[in-house]
C-alpha cells in the first residue's frame, strides 16, 4: 500500500477537530502548531509521508504512543506529526525466522497483549502499558521482569527504519544484529539505547524467536509507612535497607524474579501522605518477597496497610503481604500510565547504596517541602540482575553495572502553577548531586548517569549522562544514516 492509497481522513490540518488532540502529547506541557499531522498505517505510507514532508521543506517529527517526556514528538511549528498509531501491529513473522515483530506505533499493551495470548511469550518492557513500543524499545526499554531478562534490547535482532540519504530521498532499510553490511549492523545497535527521533522513523522491530515464556503467575504486594509516623532516622535507615538489599543482589539469577518499587510522594498536611514499596514476584514461589519484606524492615516500624492509590498507579488491594494472580492480569493491575497531565522528570542510576548527604537531601526535599504538591514524587526501581549480564558496549545502554534507577516526578494541571513545580524538582534534584555539580555524573562513587528515556532538556552534558563513551560512535552512525540532520530535536544525537 502506498500514501497515494491513504484515505483523506489520515491527513489531519488546523481545521479538523482530531488536529489538537494529535498535537499534544502525553505530556501536556507541549502542544505542537503543525501544519498537519499524518496518520501512517504501513511502512510504504511511512515513507511516502517523510518524502512528501521532505518535499513541501517541512520538518518531521515521529508519534508513536506521545509519551516524550519532553516536546519532542509533538513541539513542531509548521512541520509534519507522522503519527504511527495505526501500525500496531504485533505477530510472530515466518519471513523473518518466527521472529516476533512489534510495529512502531504498537503500544506497550498491544504488545504484552498479543504475545501472550496468541504465542505464550513476552518481552521485558516497562510498566506503563499506553507507553508507545516505538520509543520504548529504541531508548533501551526496561521493565518488571528485566531482572529475569534483562533490557527489551537484549532480545532485538533487527529493526526496520525510514531513513533520509543526502538526496533527500527516503528509503526503508532492514537493519539486523547480524547484518553482513557492517553500516547496517551499526545502524541496529544505535537503536538498541539511542533514543528516539535521531535516526530515522523506526516501522518495525524484530525480537528473537526465543523471547521468554510469560511467567504463569506473579505475587502483587506492597508496604505502606504513614509520613507521619516516621522518624528522620528511620527514613534513613528504610533507604538504607532497600538499597543494600539489591546492591547484595544484583548479580545476573540473585532473586531475579523480584522487581519492587520504593515510591515516596512529598509528605502533605493532610496526614494521608504514605511511603509505598511495591512488589511483583513472578512464578509459584513467593519466598523472593518474603525475604525482601524481612530486609527492607530491619531497624524501621513495621508497615502498615496502603490506604490510596499513588499519584500515577492503581491501589493493589489484598488481605495478606502479597496478592497471587495471573501475570498478565499483575500487567495490568501495575499499569502506571497515570492520567495526562503537565509534568517534569529527572533520571539517574546508582551502582551503590544512598550515601548519607543524598538520603539527606532526599528527607529535606520530601518530608518538609518548600511547594507542596502531593503529585511530587521520588521512584526508585529496582534494577541490575540480568541487565548486568551484558557487556556495556553491546548495545547503546552503557549503564550495566546498576543497581538501582530513580526516577524523579511532579505532576499538575494548572499552566499558571508551571515554574513553582519545575523549580522544586530541580531544586530537589540538584541538592541530591550538589557533590557531583548537580547531576548523577558517570563513572561516579554511586552514580553513572540518566536515562535517555527519561529525557530531560536542563542536563547539562547529557550527552555523556546518556550515553557514556558510546556518544561517538553514535554520531557517527547519524551522519551515516540521516546526514542531512532531518530528525532532529533539542537532544538529537550530534546536536550537542
Amino acid at each position: 500500500m502506498t500514501l497515494a492509497s491513504t484515505p483523506e481522513f489520515a491527513k489531519i490540518g488546523p481545521d479538523d477537530p482530531r488536529y489538537r488532540a494529535l498535537s499534544i502529547g502525553f505530556n501536556q506541557r507541549f502542544v505542537g502548531e503543525p501544519a498537519y499531522i499524518q496518520l501512517c498505517a504501513s511502512p510504504e505510507q511511512v515513507q511516502g509521508a517523510v518524502q512528501a514532508a521532505l518535499d513541501a521543506g517541512k520538518r518531521i517529527t515521529v508519534r508513536g504512543g506521545g509519551h516524550c517526556y519532553e516536546g519532542f514528538v509533538s513541539d513542531n511549528l509548521g512541520g509534519t506529526i507522522i503519527d504511527l498509531s495505526p501500525l500496531n501491529a504485533a505477530y510472530r513473522d515466518d519471513a523473518m525466522g518466527g521472529a516476533y515483530c512489534a510495529e512502531g506505533g504498537c503500544t506497550l499493551w498491544n504488545v504484552y497483549g498479543a504475545f501472550y495470548k496468541e504465542y505464550g511469550v513476552t518481552i521485558p518492557g516497562g510498566s506503563c502499558y499506553s507507553v508507545g513500543a516505538g520509543g520504548h524499545v529504541c531508548g533501551g526499554g526496561y521493565g518488571l521482569l528485566s531482572r529475569k531478562h534483562g533490557l527489551t534490547v537484549d532480545h532485538l535482532i533487527a529493526v526496520e527504519v525510514v531513513c533520509v540519504d543526502a538526496r533527500r530521498k527516503a528509503s526503508i532499510v532492514l537493519a539486523r544484529k547480524d547484518d553482513s553490511d557492517p553500516r547496517k549492523r551499526d545502524l541496529f545497535w544505535a537503536h538498541t539505547g539511542g533514543g528516539g527521533g535521531n535516526f530515522g522513523a523506526i516501522t518495525r522491530y524484530w525480537f528473537s524467536p526465543e523471547i521468554p515464556l510469560a511467567p504463569r503467575n506473579a505475587y502483587l504486594g506492597n508496604l505502606a509507612w504513614n509520613w507521619s509516623d516516621l522518624t528522620q532516622d528511620e527514613f534513613t535507615q528504610l533507604l538504607g535497607n532497600y538499597g543494600s538489599f539489591f546492591a547484595q543482589h544484583s548479580a545476573p539469577g540473585d532473586y531475579g524474579d523480584l522487581f519492587t518499587m520504593l515510591v515516596m510522594p512529598q509528605n502533605v498536611p493532610d496526614g494521608n501522605s504514605q511511603i509505598v514499596v511495591e512488589m511483583q514476584c513472578v512464578g509459584d514461589d513467593p519466598a523472593p518477597i518474603d525475604a525482601f519484606i524481612a530486609a527492607i524492615g530491619k531497624g524501621v516500624s513495621p508497615p502498615g496497610p496502603q490506604r490510596m492509590a499513588l499519584p500515577y498507579r492503581h491501589l493493589v488491594s489484598h488481605q495478606s503481604p502479597y496478592r497471587k494472580m495471573p501475570w498478565i492480569e499483575a500487567t495490568q493491575t501495575l499499569n502506571g500510565s497515570g492520567a495526562n497531565q503537565r509534568g517534569k522528570y529527572k533520571s539517574a542510576y546508582m551502582t551503590k547504596p544512598f550515601p548519607q548527604n543524598q538520603i539527606g537531601a532526599i528527607w529535606n526535599a520530601l518530608y518538609a517541602p518548600s511547594f507542596v504538591n502531593a503529585q511530587a514524587l521520588l521512584q526508585v526501581d529496582s534494577y541490575g540482575g540480568q541487565i548486568n549480564a551484558v557487556p556495556a558496549d553491546a548495545t547503546a545502554v552503557p549503564q550495566r553495572s546498576s543497581i538501582l534507577k530513580l526516577q524523579y516526578q511532579i505532576y499538575w494541571t494548572d499552566p499558571n502553577q508551571d515554574d513553582q513545580n519545575l523549580n522544586w524538582i530541580r531544586s530537589f534534584y540538584q541538592s541530591v548531586y550538589a557533590e557531583t555539580g548537580g547531576v548523577p555524573v558517570v563513572n561516579g562513587a554511586v552514580t553513572d548517569g540518566c536515562y535517555v528515556n527519561y529525557c530531560d532538556t536542563d542536563l547539562v552534558g547529557w550527552p555523556q549522562l546518556y550515553y557514556k563513551e558510546g556518544y561517538a560512535r553514535l554520531v557517527t552512525v547519524k551522519q551515516a544514516w540521516d546526514p542531512l540532520d532531518v530528525f532532529n530535536h533539542a537532544q538529537s544525537i550530534g546536536s550537542a
